[in-house]
């Protein structure tokens, strides 16, 4: 039988502590604790901990489970008996996990998952996920420990923050469901349709297309640069059929100067929004709406709105390109005043379509204090995130990037899933840790993420890079990029210089715009692989199904397909790229590394 414990002052106590905290469980199929203080004094609120799961008797080395995670470059995937959790980067632990300290990365058979986790039984099938399906009030995660034995821990959280907690108040855990089946994708869809239902996702009746400045001008862009690509865009509308047009970082003199002139945009931003608005196509902004960099005019100007230490100093958690950064408190009343008027002027230049990046910075400050001491970080941050959306509009398009999933259900239109792509296959000092932005780590997490995609939100997987220049990838590797963003659909985003993109290379591009969210994909192997190398899809359109398999090593490999299960005994195949057939009797798929074939009948 589930019960919930309770932090108090540092301390775990049972549901039933006569201490003077009730707690009540409400519901059924799905979970609630209320909490109620009857103690009598004010205390530090630290969370809920749900026990007493129930999960069949097995062997540890039966149990496989896929973990979910916190934010978009979080690793997920799946781990078996044995395996270590995903390794971070010192630096960078603390933007994977919600809670750093209780993460371990270092002792076998100890997992850490943010939001849900399913185990599945590598025999039976058996599979039972557990997962939190609000997710506005508090970071949740779940802890899964394994033993030769069976299953020796598996406990559900919701992060309290230590918020100040006073004598007659009342606080609510987030919703925590059980559901169980043979089928484990079918469950994390279903549970995602769960989540998105309680949180009221926001549907949006297409998936859209554009262009993004980023992954060839980085923050080097200028304003040159951004007309130069719009006049070829416009000119070449047929072929590339932008929606939106997006200026991404390094248009600002500083984070948080968001709309002042700088060197490289003489100008400032406003004009050029409103001449991209002229051309019919919509333009699209980036913004990281909390960092605030040192010697900025509205650091100068308000210091106050800052997330401060203990002592009432203004923090600088992390840097930007060597100055350091301070976070706006979202739980600030004037702070959510600046978000909303700062969005509207942005619309009012008619943008209407804003990447919202580098969102973790609201909640990984280290001993920040914030305004309001009863709000947990997740409410900070979903505070902030409901400024911006006020002022940009309902009608507008926000897209959350490097930003914890669970608060910004309902709010925005899209999400990344995954790390950034970029134009390399990958850098062998980066491959030890799990969020590094190599092409692997981006395929693994944007095909186990799939089952949110129309459900919490539009998955954005990242852009398409096809050109030759300022691109280390190969042929094959740009081919493979370019099948696992076929494959898995959502945002569309091309991101080369339109001038110096080779016809054969545009082609790539030009087959993604005309086929926008073509298939409907499922990761096959995700409990057997980290790293899904078979993908499963049915054409949107009519049902056909088409499998992509993938080869992520640096050898060649043989993979073992059960094609005869997806398309039926004794049909032809023939890869989409190569034009190579092979019969669906054939169980196995060889391929070259960084190679990939996508398959559907002849």
């Amino acid at each position: 039988m589930i019960q919930a414990e309770i932090q108090i002052d540092g301390r775990w106590l049972p549901q039933e502590n006569g201490e003077g905290f009730s707690v009540e469980l409400e519901g059924t199929d799905t979970l609630r604790a209320v909490l109620r203080n009857n103690s009598g004094k004010q205390v530090r609120f630290g969370g809920f901990r749900f026990r007493g799961f129930e999960f069949p008797e097995i062997p540890g080395e039966r149990i496989r489970v896929y973990r979910e995670g916190w934010i978009t470059t979080t690793p997920v995937g799946s781990k078996r008996f044995g395996d270590r959790d995903f390794n971070h980067s010192d630096g960078y632990r603390r933007f994977c996990v919600c809670d750093e300290a209780a993460y371990d990365s270092k002792t076998p058979n100890r997992f850490s998952a943010e939001y849900a986790a399913v185990l599945n039984d590598r025999e039976t099938g058996d599979c039972m996920l557990v997962g939190f399906i609000t997710s506005a009030d508090q970071f949740t995660r779940i802890q899964i420990e394994l033993e030769e034995a069976g299953l020796k821990e598996l406990s559900a959280i919701c992060c309290g923050d230590n918020i100040v907690f006073d004598p007659g108040e009342t606080l609510r855990s987030e919703v925590l469901t059980v559901l169980r089946g043979q089928d484990a994708w079918k469950l994390l869809q279903t549970y995602a349709d769960l989540w998105a239902k309680r949180m009221n996702a926001r549907n949006w009746d297409h998936v859209p297309t554009g262009w993004c400045s980023w992954y060839y001008y980085f923050s080097k862009v200028t304003e040159a640069d951004i007309l130069e690509n719009l006049d070829y865009c416009v000119a070449h509308r047929k072929d590339f059929p932008m929606e939106y047009f997006q200026i991404d970082d390094g248009y600002q003199p500083a984070l948080g100067d968001w709309l002042e002139p700088s060197e490289k945009f003489p100008h400032g931003i406003r004009p050029l929004l409103e001449k991209i608005a002229a051309t019919g196509i919509k333009p699209g902004l980036w913004f990281a709406p909390f960092a605030v960099e040192k010697g900025s005019k509205l650091l100068n100007a308000h210091p106050e709105w800052m997330i401060h230490d203990a002592e009432g100093n203004v923090l600088f958690p992390a840097d930007w390109r060597g100055n350091p950064v301070a976070i706006l408190d979202g739980s600030h009343p004037e702070v959510y005043t600046f978000l909303r008027d700062l969005f509207r002027a942005v619309r009012a230049s008619g943008c209407v379509y804003v990447k919202l990046d580098f969102i973790m910075y609201e909640v990984c400050v280290q001993g920040g204090v914030y305004h309001n001491p009863k709000m947990t970080r997740a409410q900070a941050l979903r505070r902030g995130l409901e400024a911006i959306r006020e002022g940009i509009g309902d009608e507008s398009f926000m897209l959350g990037c490097t930003i914890p999933l669970g608060p910004t259900v309902g709010i925005v239109n899209a999400n990344r899933i995954g790390t950034d792509i970029t134009p390399y296959w990958g850098r062998e000092h980066q491959k030890p840790y799990a969020e590094a932005p190599l092409v692997p780590y981006v395929c693994r997490n944007v095909v186990n993420r799939l089952y949110m995609h129309n459900r919490l939100w539009i998955n954005d997987p990242d852009v398409h890079i096809a050109r030759k220049d300022n691109n280390e990838l190969t042929e094959n590797e740009v081919r493979l990029w370019t099948s696992a963003l076929w494959l898995a659909g959502g945002l569309t985003l091309i991101s080369d210089r339109f001038t110096t993109l080779a016809p054969e290379r545009a082609a790539f591009s030009k087959l993604l715009l005309a086929r926008t969210d073509t298939f409907d994909t499922r990761p096959l192997d995700f409990f057997e692989r980290t790293i899904p190398a078979v993908w499963g899809a049915k054409r949107r359109s009519d049902g056909a199904p088409c499998i992509g398999v993938f080869n992520f090593e640096d050898t060649p490999a043989v993979i073992e397909v059960d094609l005869a299960s997806w398309f039926g005994p004794d049909v032809l195949l023939k890869d989409h790229w190569t034009g190579t057939t092979l019969s669906s009797n054939a169980g196995k798929v060889e391929l070259p590394p960084h190679t990939c074939a996508v398959l559907m009948k002849a």
